[in-house]
């Protein structure tokens, strides 16, 4: 059975109310034993009775708990507020670069290129631990700045498939929102531990003293102990909040794991190394304390009080609800070795396509049957399958060696986008490329003249795939440099003064996934809750659809039936929402719209995501530039939805479908 995107979504947000009242009873209890020990402290030095009670302690001890431990939570979510690279190199990670020449990098990139193209997500970068256990973890608030690490016993002792079903299990994490879960928990359990560290500081604190009074140094060093004490409690405290959090959400990853790949044996064979190896999954990076519950197996030596304390299910456990037959007995592992044809990027025994989108069976192609097919695409939303996953890799080997290879470096991968938006029409070209050299830097021109040829060959179905590829060097942009590229797409795009749904739909991703680490905002919770509420919005939206899915001007009444389609499927019913004339409809007002929906809870955005591809398939067909602005909109809303598989096809004109349907720019 497949797995609710839309439902884990509201999972993990009831998870983190759930995750709130811990931290509150964790500060509650310190707060009692930090008045006790105030107290306690009173009597030292005094043959007087001292009540029980006494109000002023309490009244010193709440505040004092709630500032230090609240103050401590917020200081380390501030420190993580960058997204996942924060947590990769908190945890001792190191970014593989796209162009390493290390075979077994290599494959773990290709596996994670291959899971993010048919996710319908940008590629995360990547990372490597130094730790000699089989672990890994994806980390950051949503998917355009989740990174996957994984330890270097992972590259030693996992091969291809075991590789794959590990990453498979992050992109579980990433799809379903446990990351911000994640790293929300990162931050309270910091906080709760911290007392620990003043208590070891007041210790050392009285230990170096040389003056004073010998019972002034004992009383400050039997308080910075009891502090030191209570800071152990509070660890308590966080690894079971860790556990109770964390270990249900690993089964269901370990289950999308399977379905994803339908490989039990890649993930079980993994989670069989664990057991099998010296040391297992251990994680000895002394950080890892504050984020175990991140990783894909258990990071400490042992659960603890029977594994009441355990981050994670106990080992056989997991490997039996996946292979029931399985014996309890570990194999004995090896490190494993990369063979040629991995070394040079491609799966054995695949014969990289090229010319033309990959067809696989039982895959959607042009024309698509609308019966169904709306819930069916809000239904694909957040999943992956071993179809997917095979055409992402028929992508990847069917794109050309030089854009490939463009996309790996940050000044390649500039004018591997420049290249992108170049226009066919020689006379317009020749106008972008004239005013690319004089904005760009002069190697990013040279490079971009280069990229222009192969670029304007690529099929349609393989621009979005590769700018996914390039996401993770255009992050290595400095500052300034993003400011010139900005600068320069937006020139490119607006040099003929209007806006193809492709080039929208590239801006669409550059901006939600450059702007949130070169111009992050703060984060919003979900404020609609009411369909009825966002009934205008979506017809705004559903207008722009209508209209750009019927490009010839005569077609009035069906782009209303694509209208009304849509706004029934989203009300329910009737409605009393009219299709407005093409030349209301702007990509500005379009963008405007998007931004409220985004702010919409999960159970609303699949009934959007369902009313837009109702619309898109109220004509029973769709093509490329429908299924790349049904992407741009399902990234808008955080719902990545999987490559809807389409016929690259060319107009009677010869245009190709990038030149259909433009909006002038409002």
């Amino acid at each position: 059975m497949a797995i609710n995107f839309f439902q884990q979504q509201d999972l993990a947000r009831r998870k983190t109310f759930e995750l709130v009242v811990y931290f509150v009873l964790a500060i509650l209890i310190l707060i009692v034993l930090v008045y006790a020990l105030l107290v306690v402290f009173s009597m030292y030095g005094t043959h007087e009775p001292v009540s029980w009670w006494q109000p002023e302690l309490l009244l010193l001890a709440a505040p004092g708990v709630g500032l230090v431990v609240g103050g401590a939570s917020a200081f380390k979510v501030s420190q993580l507020s960058s997204g996942g690279e924060a947590v990769a190199l908190m945890l001792g990670g190191v970014a593989v670069p796209r162009t390493t020449t290390d075979a077994r990098q290599k494959r773990l990139l290709n596996v994670v290129e291959e899971m993010a193209l048919a996710a319908g997500v940008p590629v995360p970068p990547v990372y490597v631990l130094d730790e000699p256990g089989i672990n890994a973890f994806a980390a950051g608030y949503a998917p355009g700045d989740a990174v996957v690490a994984v330890s270097q016993g992972s590259l030693d002792y996992l091969s291809r498939d075991e590789l794959q079903g590990v990453v498979a299990h992050e992109f579980s994490h990433i799809l379903n929102g446990d990351m911000r879960l994640n790293i929300r928990l990162i931050g309270l359990i910091f906080g709760i531990m911290v007392l620990s560290i003043i208590g070891r500081s007041l210790m050392f604190a009285s230990g170096r003293r040389s003056g004073g009074r010998r019972d002034s140094q004992a009383g400050v060093a039997m308080l910075g102990l009891g502090v030191f004490v209570l800071g152990l409690v509070g660890a308590f405290f966080g690894r079971l909040i860790m556990a109770a959090v964390s270990r249900q959400r690993e089964y269901l990853a370990d289950a999308s794991a399977v379905q994803f790949t339908r490989n039990p044996d890649g993930i079980a064979g993994a989670l069989k190394k664990i057991g099998g190896l010296t040391e297992g999954s251990r994680i000895e990076n002394p950080q890892a304390a504050e984020a175990g519950h991140m990783f894909f197996a258990n990071a400490f030596a042992g659960g603890g009080f029977a594994g009441l304390l355990a981050t994670h299910p106990p080992l056989v456990e997991r490997i039996r609800r996946i292979d029931p037959a399985f014996d309890g007995q570990f194999p004995a592992v090896r490190p494993v070795g990369v063979d040629q044809e991995e070394r040079e990027g491609r799966r054995p025994g695949r014969v990289p396509p090229f010319g033309g989108a990959p067809t696989l069976p039982g895959l959607p192609q042009v024309p698509l049957p609308v019966l169904g097919f709306a819930d069916e695409a809000a239904s694909r939303v957040g999943q992956v399958n071993p179809e997917l996953i095979g055409y992402a890799q028929a992508l990847h080997d069917g794109m050309p060696d030089v854009l490939r290879h463009a996309a790996q470096e940050p000044f390649s991968a500039r004018a591997l986008v420049y290249a992108l938006l170049m226009d066919p029409r020689a006379d317009l070209q020749e106008r972008q490329l004239t005013q690319l050299k004089a904005g760009a830097e002069p190697q990013d021109f040279a490079e971009t003249v280069r990229l222009v040829a192969p670029a304007l060959a690529l099929p349609d179905t393989h621009r979005l795939p590769l700018l996914d590829l390039a996401l993770p060097a255009l992050r290595q942009m400095s500052p300034q440099q993003h400011r010139t590229f900005r600068a320069q797409v937006e020139m490119l795009m607006l040099a003929d003064q209007r806006l193809s749904l492709f080039e929208y739909t590239l801006r669409c991703v550059l901006h939600r996934h450059l702007d949130t680490q070169f111009m992050p905002q703060r984060q919003t919770r979900p404020v609609q809750k009411s369909p009825q509420q966002l009934a205008h919005p979506l017809a705004t939206v559903l207008a722009l659809l209508a209209w750009e899915g019927q490009p010839e001007p005569d077609q009035a009444a069906l782009a209303a039936l694509a209208f009304d389609t849509g706004m029934r499927g989203y009300i329910g019913g009737d409605h009393t929402f009219h299709l407005p004339p093409y030349e209301a409809c702007s990509l500005a007002g379009f963008d405007a719209a998007l931004q409220t929906l985004s702010q919409s809870v999960p159970a609303i955005k699949r009934r959007i995501v369902a009313a837009c591809a109702s619309c898109i398939l109220a004509n029973e067909q769709v093509d490329i530039r429908e299924a790349e602005l049904l992407r741009a909109i399902c990234d808008a809303l955080d719902c990545p939805l999987p490559p809807l598989v389409v016929e690259h096809r060319r107009s009677e004109s010869g245009k190709t479908m990038n030149d259909i349907g433009e909006k002038r720019v409002e």
